[in-house]
């Protein structure tokens, strides 16, 4: 067992269940292939990390394991997420890699095509002068947090708004922990967050989310619309 672990939050990518707030703007099988997208993507960022740490990958529980296996070839870590809320299934899954012997812990989701290793590297570096790191995304969220022990307070709030990031913030506060905040970087939630990857994608290097790429590229329904907003 190594001394770091990241988590690797995930849905098990399913038509109609995953990426249901990009529908109807993509059909159901458009959100499910940018999903898989997605996690095989963030998956790559992750398996070059230079931080000596194990990926365990923690999944929702609808679908056939066997398909995220297959889209995870190289990965032998499956775990069910536990919990009724987000914030009970992070809590959950932090508790028992801790609990399990690692010294250092990072929860990272899947919705994240522009996430750099970096962003992971720095956030264990942080780990060694603060007890939590946070990494937001662009919409007021989060997309990683990290710590050395558990501390169930910070993810005792509701989930999906603009203000989730500072609201950890004030939770992490009041838990007398202190933290460090990482890269900010943008997830993909809804059509105007397509919008805004593809025009970023023209500027980015093309080992850049590769598989992200491909997909966008098929969806010509969206490539009409966007032209049809002017966006180019």
């Amino acid at each position: 067992m190594k001394k770091n672990a990241v988590i690797f939050f995930t849905r098990i990518p399913v038509p109609g269940k995953t990426k249901t707030r990009l529908h109807p703007f993509l059909t159901e099988d458009e959100c499910c292939r940018l999903h898989r997208a997605f996690v095989q993507d963030v998956y790559g960022v992750l398996s070059r990390v230079y931080a000596d740490c194990d990926i365990l990958v923690y999944c929702t529980g609808e679908g056939g394991l066997a398909d995220l296996k297959a889209l995870l070839p190289d990965s032998r870590t499956f775990f069910p997420q536990h919990g009724q809320t987000l914030g009970e299934k992070m809590h959950n899954a932090i508790c028992r890699v801790l609990e399990s012997g690692y010294e250092r812990c990072l929860l990272v989701g899947s919705d994240l095509p522009l996430l750099r290793a970096k962003a992971v590297e720095d956030a264990f570096r942080f780990l060694d002068g603060e007890d939590i790191v946070l990494c937001p995304t662009e919409d007021g969220g989060y997309y990683l947090v990290g710590m050395k022990e558990p501390c169930e307070n910070i993810f005792g709030q509701e989930y999906g708004g603009s203000s989730v990031f500072a609201g950890t913030l004030a939770l992490v506060a009041e838990s007398g922990k202190s933290c460090a905040v990482g890269e900010t970087t943008m997830d993909i939630d809804y059509p105007e967050d397509l919008f805004r990857l593809a025009q970023r994608l023209e500027t980015e290097s093309p080992e850049i989310c590769p598989k992200t790429r491909e997909v966008l590229k098929s969806f010509a329904a969206m490539k009409c619309k966007m032209e049809g907003k002017g966006e180019h």
